[in-house]
């Protein structure tokens, strides 16, 4: 029986929650999780290490590699075959609270209240929740 799934740590649902391609009717749609997204921002983005970015989340480096190899193959995907690109699920939890490795972290969600945290629908797909959030909605 395989091991159950580590739930990842991201520091924000995301502001967007999908992408279409311009000029054209999209051909089908490719859903990119949290977790993966989160990898893309971390190590594209940020340009963290994986080893650093397996920290931020607490997964292992290798871990991390397989959800960045994921999410690649998803955007090139999308970017190739002119499909929509939906942003949401995932097996996640948004942090709890500000740490230190996030001082200068520009999407903490600690940082800017807008951020969107707790569950909420986008187009079918369920966000991440913090529990102290649920109970105040």
């Amino acid at each position: 029986m395989a091991r159950p799934q580590k739930r990842r740590c991201i520091c924000s649902v995301p502001q967007t929650a999908g992408f279409s391609p311009k000029g054209g009717d999209p051909d089908g749609s490719v859903n990119l999780t949290y977790d993966e997204y989160e990898v893309i921002r971390l190590l594209d983005h940020l340009q963290l290490t994986q080893e650093e970015c397996a920290t931020r989340m607490a997964v292992s480096r290798p871990t991390v590699t397989r959800i960045y190899e994921e999410a690649r193959r998803k955007i090139a995907d999308m970017l190739v075959n002119g499909r929509e690109l939906t942003i949401g699920g995932g097996d996640v939890v948004v942090c709890t609270e500000m740490r230190p490795e996030c001082a200068n972290e520009e999407h903490c969600c600690h940082r800017k209240k807008d951020l969107v945290r707790g569950w909420r629908e986008l187009k079918g797909t369920e966000a991440p929740v913090q529990e102290s959030d649920a109970e105040n909605m």
